[in-house]
């Protein structure tokens, strides 16, 4: 979702460029972790992954020689979508790493994409000046809108999928609602508006405000009901703001700008802040790495410490160097010196030990049935975002997969006869193989 203007040189400077982009998203954006991953310990979970950063280099995404421009995993980072330059979209199972679907959605090179809440949408935009909706499972085309320019961002309401916040070159920001089509322009009443446009977009979390940034490094906040604006700073450069971004955890937001230094803001800090006047980064990130290829794009996996990144057409995947180390997993294991047999006490592995006392007998069965309150527990910290709905079952899709979340797309197994596989006993079978459509 970054757009970053940083150089680098091939493997080993690429990971010295991403050094920057982690040390900020490390501390907001890996917080944000969501119900898949509640099987997982929590202390093993911080213990492992919250330290290291992904600079290891784990392998590419194969596009079928296609160039890639932009890449956007969904709400659990199940799955990826890719924007090639040539309009097609490649949906990106992120598990097997395979293409379980793709098609041609424009003509010009794809700008954007967003994934709806649900997962089953996904929004495109292209330098053709269209905007699509497609639904995932059956790639069909669900909207097409026109516009008078080429459009560099695009973005769903976070809490509304029927509704559309659209940014096209050197034209006003525009929210749009699809079914009943309407639109309304968001108008930039600052100082000086008429020579400062609008560069950048976003929504926060909750879809409460909308966030601009201009050519000359302004921050101005909208409410997102009635687009009037509520409050409007300005960072401590001149410089353009390319992108917002917003993490799934806190009140924060996290710029890229033309100088090449990455900051993080506290919204409540815009929204109190005097209009007009200077607001101070909570952190800030210079880039020092000035030569080697241009990063296009930058995703941050929703709950897992891994990275894509897309340079030269090409999406890569950067995970942690993995280092095997069993103590770290079990504290109590301790390496062998010498093979010694062990010798088992009797009764050990008892169901009922018959040389134990009688209170003990008691005291273990009483362990036995005790009843354990899985209801009332309270979620960890660790393992829910702020993002997140209060009700579970909201991310529950029911028997049929035609409404709730998408998580995975299923796909069709066909039996090919024309390449049987010898079984044991000189019978032969045929095998399956995925089909892409």
């Amino acid at each position: 979702m970054l757009i970053i203007s940083l150089t680098h040189c091939k493997e080993w400077n690429q990971s010295k460029a991403l050094r920057s982009i982690v040390v900020v998203f490390t501390k907001f954006y890996y917080a944000g972790i969501v119900h898949i991953t509640v099987m997982i310990n929590a202390e093993l979970l911080e213990r492992n992954f919250g330290v290291q950063f992904p600079e290891e280099l784990d392998g590419t995404l194969d596009l079928q020689n296609g160039a890639a421009n932009c890449c956007k995993f969904n709400r659990w980072g199940t799955l990826v979508a890719v924007g090639s330059t040539d309009g097609r979209i490649f949906i990106f199972d992120f598990v097997t790493k395979g293409i379980v679907k793709t098609w041609t959605a424009h003509a010009l090179p794809v700008s954007s994409l967003s994934w709806s809440r649900d997962g089953r949408k996904l929004l495109t935009a292209s330098a053709d000046t269209t905007v699509a909706v497609w639904n995932v499972i059956e790639a069909a085309c669900m909207y097409r809108l026109k516009y008078s320019a080429m459009v560099t961002s695009a973005v769903f309401n976070p809490r509304n999928d029927n509704q559309i916040l659209v940014l096209q070159l050197n034209y006003p920001p525009c929210l749009d609602e699809l079914d009943p089509r309407s639109q309304k322009i968001i108008t930039n009443d600052i100082p000086g508006a008429i020579e400062d446009g609008v560069s950048a977009i976003a929504f926060d979390r909750r879809a409460n405000y909308l966030i601009t940034g201009t050519n000359k490094g302004k921050l101005v906040v909208y409410d997102a009901k009635t687009l009037k604006m509520i409050s409007w700073g300005k960072q401590n450069s001149v410089q353009q703001i390319k992108q917002i971004v917003i993490p799934r955890r806190g009140n924060f937001i996290i710029t890229n700008s033309q100088d090449r230094i990455i900051r993080t803001f506290d919204l409540e800090d815009i929204l109190n802040c005097q209009k007009g006047s200077t607001i101070e980064p909570t952190h800030r990130v210079t880039d020092i790495v000035n030569k080697g290829e241009c990063l296009m794009d930058v995703q941050w996996h929703p709950i897992r410490p891994v990275i894509l990144s897309v340079a030269n057409g090409i999406v890569s995947v950067w995970t942690q160097a993995h280092v095997e180390n069993w103590s770290a997993f079990a504290p109590e294991f301790t390496e062998l010196e010498e093979n010694a047999k062990y010798e088992e006490k009797e009764g050990e592995f008892d169901l009922e030990d018959e040389d134990a006392e009688v209170d003990d007998k008691a005291n273990s069965q009483d362990s036995d049935e005790e009843i354990i309150d899985i209801e009332s527990l309270k979620p960890s910290e660790i393992l829910c975002s702020s993002d997140e709905e209060d009700n579970i079952n909201s991310l529950l899709p029911d028997v049929t997969l035609k409404t709730g979340p998408l998580w995975f797309l299923p796909i069709t197994p066909e039996c090919d006869n024309n390449e049987p596989l010898p079984l044991s006993g000189g019978h032969f079978a045929g095998f399956f193989r995925s089909k892409i459509t």
